[in-house]
Parts: C-alpha cells; structure tokens; sequence
C-alpha cells in the first residue's frame, strides 16, 4: 500500500459539478434548518457563534450524517463540506481529500484535536474513520497554518467522536444493503453526579465490487469484489469539580480491511488501524481566564499483504497547553504545543524521527460593526528550522444579518518522511511548501437561512512534484513547481415553503503556474445540492452530486482526461413507532459509470436500509 507506485497514486484530487440558488427565498414560519446560534471551536482555536466567524466554516451534525444514510466519511464531505474526494474503488479503498484545490496532504485532519496521519504518507486515511463515531464535523477551507502549524495550507477538517447529550442516552442501528453489505453499532452515554460517560461500539463489512478496470497500468487488475471491513469503538469519560474544573479523556481506536488488486496471482489487502488516546484538564482559573491541558497520542498503523508486503506505523504523541482570556465582546488564546513524530517501518529511512515545538497566539474581538481576527505561530522544527505563519481576518457588518469579511494567511507544509527518505525515491533536500492565501466573501443570514458567497486565490511555492533527470536517471519529489488556485465558493441553506434545501458549489481554476495546465484530479466547478421534506411521520429526500471533468496527470493529455459527472440519490425515513426508525438510501439512482480515480470503478446503483432503535424516544 505504501510502495511508491501506490503512494503517488493516493496523492492527488477529485471532482465534481454543482448549481445552486443564487438568491435567499422568503421566510418561512417553519422551525430553521440554520442555526446561527451555533458554536465552532475549530475556526480560532475559541468557542464562537458560527455566524460570528470570520472564516469559511461548513458544520455537519450527526443530525445530517444519520439522515444522509451515508456509510463513509468521503461521502459525507463531499455532500455537505464541499471537499472533493478521490477514491481508488469503493468504501474502504484509499481516498484522498482536497480543500480548495489545494494538495491532499494540504488538509489537517483532527479527532478530538488529535493528529492521527501517517508521517510517511503525509495524509490521513479517512477512508478507516468510521461515521458511527462522529458526532460533528467542523471544515474550516483556507488558510490555518498560522492557528495549527503544519498541512493545513488548505484548511482544518476537525472530526468530534460520540458523547452524550443527554442522560441516559442509548441506541442501537442494524443495517443491510447491495454487496452484502452489513452494518450494526450501538452507543450508550449518559451522567451519574458529576461524571459523564459514553462508549460507542460499531461493525461494517461489504463485500464490495470489482474496483479495478481490465485496462488500469502495470495489469494489476483481478476480476474479483474488493471488500472491506472496519470494527470500531470509542468513549469518552469526564468528571466536574463544581463549575470551574473538568478532567477527562477519550479514545478512538478503527481496525479496518480493505482487498486491493494487484495482479492476478496474489490476494492483496491492506490491514489498518487508526488509534486516538487523550486525556485534558480544563480549569477557569479566573472568571475571564481559562485554561486548557491536553495530552494524546495518535497512531496510524499499516500492514499491506499481498504483492509487496510492507508495514509501517506513525505514533505521534502530542502536548497542548492553551489559555483563553475572555474580556467583553472580546478573546486572547496563548499556548504551546509539542508534537513528536516516530516511524516504524519495514522499509528503511535514513531518518525515523523529528519533533515541533511551537507557541502559538490569537485575538477575536468586535467593535461595534467591526470585527476582527489575528493569529501567530511559530513552530520550531527539528528538520526545518523555525517557519513563522500568521492570519488576519477582517469582517464589517453591513446590516442586521448581512457581512462583508476578508482573510489573508500563510501556511506551509513539511514533506513527508516517503517524500524525504523513501530508499531509491525520496530525496532529502526537500523544503517545506509555502503558501500565500487571500480570500472576501459576502455572508447573509436571517429567518433561519444563510447565503455565502466566498472569493478565494491561494498561490502555493516550492509545490513538491515528481519529475525524472535523465542525466541520473533519478525520479522522485522534488520543489520544481508553483501553483495559484483562483475561485469562488457558493452556498446557502435554508427552506421553500415545506422543502429544506442545502446546496453548495465551487467554482475555481486550479493551475500550475508553470505551466498552466490544470492540477491533477482536481475539477473547476463541483459541488452537491440536496432536498428533503417531511410528511408526518415520513421523510423524504433527493441529491445530486456533480462534476466537471479531471485530468490523471499534469500535462491534460486526453488519454488522461476522466469525464463529468452528477450523480442522483434518494433518501427516505420513517418514523414507524416510538424510538423505531427506518432509513432507506437509495444510492446513484441512474447506474452513471464514472471514475474518481482513472483506472478504478466507483460503486454502480446500490440501495441500504437501516433501523434504529433508541430506547426511551
């Protein structure tokens, strides 16, 4: 799985097409789909209302992800984040993300504020993210280096695992669907005094289909299903010592599975493991002064079996002290981070190791109709020295539910340790990517809808691409490339008449600057519209997810050209007795053949029905 042939196919993008809305329609008396009294922590690193962000903030609750029927994470960015998504075959199989056309590796991805990527990769595997577990998403696109350091030239993509919402609280959900798919999992939460407490358990397995083409490069293909099986659990306990002090921790820990091909002659499938452990203290040393004290560990361990067996684990474990001082209609967040990376691989890297250090400060403060946001971090690496980055946000209220923002930011990314040390590949004088990201945008918000439209450049240097010397005969990364992503993201939610409508599209030209040519696997203009209206006891829904066309590869050649796309889905629920529910998805109605990845089947039509049960509803 991590041989570089497989490695440089993981690291690139997707793609799809949407229309929306282009104008708010009149209120309704009908209780909001948005709320804007909803708070984000992701977004400045405090606790703020959502519409009182100045960055570009998507929220998806686990209130979304149940009634999506969705059953993977990238299915779920990619219909309510507006994240493209590149997967290489079905659920389970390798899967690449990108934010604002930005690199994979471009994207930070937290649990619980914890780092579970693959140093050697230098992505995170969502693929073994199970949706049985979150609880919330928080997408922040653009510029957040200045707020978490390293990868998030792109932007934050934080992922919170299940608690408990109230007491007691219990469910269990048991589904069935095309492939022999089959899902069951169940949580349990609730307090006693002042300790609460949630465990969560799940089990999928599909058997999959047939993920690659006869046609797919070096005759890896095998006309067999490629299944893929993922056991989960998580749990978070905490207790409170009166009002001001809160101790607890949490873990997550994924086992996934996934079959591959590789050939004819072998059975290939990748074994993996995705392990968060933390434990915080949370203590209001004052009424405006309160601090933060988090330590964790997250692992991504890797075992591919088959063709080229190879095993590779990253245990990073992580420090965080942060302090938050709140004053009236303003907030100071100060603090220090430690971030320890460790590789252990069968393969042999020159380096095996490299810490960060980092402090880090921030301000969000409003002044009448002004708001305003600065943040500064400085992160002490120990194989590329001390890289400085920061973020201004600007933000002007031009009436009662009506802004006008902008935000300027500079991020970078450390290559990885396959980038830097793979043997015969990697190349060692590597420097970290930088980026330059500016972005306005235009927020209305009122009678429980919001529309944002967001106008985004992010010019990316030193962009590490592959390239071959003929005089050496060397191919491998190198910082050869510059890159300037231009565009304009369009959203809104809200309702007509009884109908609940959310839709999101982007619009953007995501280019080397060095040659102009469109970015691999990235689209210029993609996105999701979705609708759903209740009749009683009944829900129902309709999706579409569309496309422009990608290239594979840098140079659009035809050859590489992979077509648009737009898929439909169906959704409906029942509510069919107290704490009994029914929910049927009904997914790529039209059978549409497309791919995300050239050379790899994405899933034809397929249908899944879950029932749950939660006692005491």
């Amino acid at each position: 799985m991590h041989s570089p042939r497989r490695w440089r196919a993981r690291a690139r993008g997707t793609f799809a097409l949407t229309i929306l809305g282009a104008a708010l329609p009149a209120a309704s008396q009908s209780p909001p789909v948005y709320q804007g009294a909803e708070t984000v922590v992701t977004a400045g690193r405090v606790e703020q209302r959502l519409a009182d962000s100045l960055r570009s903030v998507v929220v998806v609750t686990a209130r979304d992800i149940e009634s999506s029927g969705q059953l993977s994470l990238a299915q779920v960015l990619q219909q309510f984040g507006g994240v493209e998504t590149a997967t290489s075959g079905g659920i389970g199989s390798a899967t690449s993300i990108f934010l604002r056309g930005s690199n994979s590796s471009h994207a930070l991805v937290l649990v619980d504020g914890v780092r579970v990527s693959s140093a050697t990769l230098g992505t995170t595997a969502i693929e073994n993210i199970p949706l049985a577990q979150i609880e919330r998403i928080e997408i922040v696109s653009g510029p957040a280096s200045g707020l978490y350091g390293s990868d998030a030239i792109g932007g934050v993509i934080q992922i919170f695992t299940k608690g408990s919402r109230k007491s007691p609280e219990a469910s269990v959900v048991a589904g069935i669907g095309t492939d022999n798919t089959r899902t069951l999992r169940a949580q349990l939460g609730g307090a006693s005094g002042e300790t609460s407490y949630s465990l969560a358990a799940g089990y999928f397995e599909t058997d999959g289909h047939d993920a690659t083409r006869p046609a797919i490069s070096f005759d890896r293909h095998n006309p067999d299903d490629d299944g893929y099986r993922n056991t989960n659990v998580s749990a978070k306990l905490s207790h409170r010592f009166g009002e001001r002090h809160e101790i607890g921790a949490a873990v997550l820990h994924s086992d996934g599975r996934t079959k591959f091909d590789n050939g004819l002659a072998t059975d290939d499938r990748t074994e993996q493991t995705l392990t968060t452990v933390s434990a915080f203290s949370r203590n209001r040393l004052t009424d405006r002064w309160e601090s933060l004290v988090r330590l964790s560990r997250g692992r991504d361990d890797s075992d591919s079996i088959g063709s080229f067996p190879d095993r590779f684990r990253t245990d990073q474990d992580q420090a965080l002290w942060q302090n938050t001082f709140r004053f009236e209609g303003q907030s100071i967040v100060a603090g220090v981070e430690y971030l320890g990376q460790k590789v252990d691989a069968t393969t042999a890297y020159e380096a095996t190791k490299r810490t960060v250090r980092s402090a880090f400060a921030g301000y969000v403060g409003e002044f009448g109709a002004h708001a305003l946001e600065a943040n500064l971090r400085r992160d002490d690496n120990s194989q590329f020295g001390s890289p400085t980055t920061g973020s201004l946000a600007y933000g002007y209220q031009l009436a009662k539910g009506a802004r006008l923002r902008a935000v300027y930011g500079e991020g970078f990314h450390a290559p990885s340790f396959n980038d830097l040390y793979y043997p015969g590949f990697g190349n060692a004088e590597l420097k970290p990517e930088r980026s330059r990201s500016g972005e306005i945008g235009l927020q209305l918000e009122g009678a429980g809808q919001r529309f944002s439209a967001t106008a985004f450049d992010n010019r990316i240097e030193d962009l590490i691409v592959f390239f071959f010397d003929p005089d050496t005969s060397f191919f491998g990364p190198a910082n050869l490339a510059k890159a300037r992503i231009r565009g304009v993201d369009l959203a809104w939610e809200g309702r007509v008449a009884e109908v609940r409508l959310r839709a999101k599209g982007t619009f953007q030209d995501p280019v080397s600057d060095d040659t102009g040519k469109q970015l691999p696997r990235r689209a210029k203009q993609f996105g999701s519209f979705l609708a759903s209206r209740a009749f009683g006891a009944w829900t129902v829904g309709a999706e579409v997810v569309a496309s422009a066309h990608r290239f594979e590869t840098a140079d659009e050649s035809p050859e590489a050209r992979m077509a648009g796309y737009a898929i439909a889905n169906l959704t409906a629920s029942w509510a069919f007795a107290r704490g009994w529910q029914a929910d049927l998805r009904w997914n790529n109605v039209t059978d549409r053949d497309y791919e995300q990845v050239q050379g790899y089947r994405t899933p034809g039509s397929n249908v899944f029905l879950s029932v749950k049960w939660t006692p005491g509803a």
